[in-house]
């Protein structure tokens, strides 16, 4: 299934630190694509591991959010985010939207730093997934009735439907576990998947009811 979009909440406002975030992850991988340096970027600001496990380069797992490795990379994240982001931010404020989905980026990152496999430990993880998992989690707390507008491709036509908002993301989170506990390599941070989709689920309503502005 591929979502195309969701029931928007009902107060809705303009999603400010959504489309920040889109915008300056667009913009990131542009600027580095264009210029030839992205293979470079990935491995000076990507969350390498090795180094996180030893205390160095802390800095990288905020960093690493904001890069992609490709195309398809970015568009895929990219519409994740903006199709589950905006309610979530509309829903808890926008501060405090920014600031769950720094933690759990954060908390994906090293998560998945510190379980990767010896094999992986000097490659570096970059990608917004692992907050955007986070988004999922806390989606799945506070609108898990809405519905999800999706499609798939049955032969050679595709079939559009609605499904609830924890069947989704309930299929969802399944494939990321039956793909970690089933393949031994793989170029996406599955791990990052699942910490940063519980960390979502556990952090939403601590933040929702902290009493700062936005």
């Amino acid at each position: 299934m591929f979502p195309l979009y969701d029931e928007s909440y009902h107060s809705q406002k303009k999603p400010i630190i959504n489309i920040f975030l889109i915008l300056i992850n667009v913009f990131l991988f542009l600027y580095f694509f264009l210029n030839g340096n992205l293979e470079n970027a990935i491995l000076n600001y990507g969350a390498i591991p090795n180094q996180i496990i030893v205390g160095q380069k802390f800095q990288t797992l905020i960093s690493s959010m904001f890069l992609h490795a490709g195309f398809s990379h970015l568009i895929g994240n990219m519409w994740f985010l903006w199709i589950f982001g905006d309610n979530v931010e509309n829903k808890i404020g926008k501060l405090k939207y920014l600031i769950f989905y720094l933690l759990a980026g954060i908390l994906a990152a090293y998560i998945h730093c510190i379980t990767s496999p010896f094999d992986l430990k000097d490659i570096p993880v970059v990608g917004a997934s692992g907050a955007i998992s986070g988004i999922l989690g806390a989606y799945l707390i506070l609108f898990p009735k809405n519905r999800i507008r999706t499609f798939f491709w049955f032969y050679i036509r595709p079939i559009f439907f609605y499904v609830p908002a924890f069947f989704f993301i309930g299929i969802w989170i399944l494939y990321q576990i039956l793909y970690l506990s089933t393949i031994t390599y793989s170029a996406v941070a599955y791990t990052a998947h699942i910490a940063g989709f519980l960390s979502g689920m556990i952090l939403v309503r601590p933040i929702k009811e902290l009493k700062i502005f936005g």
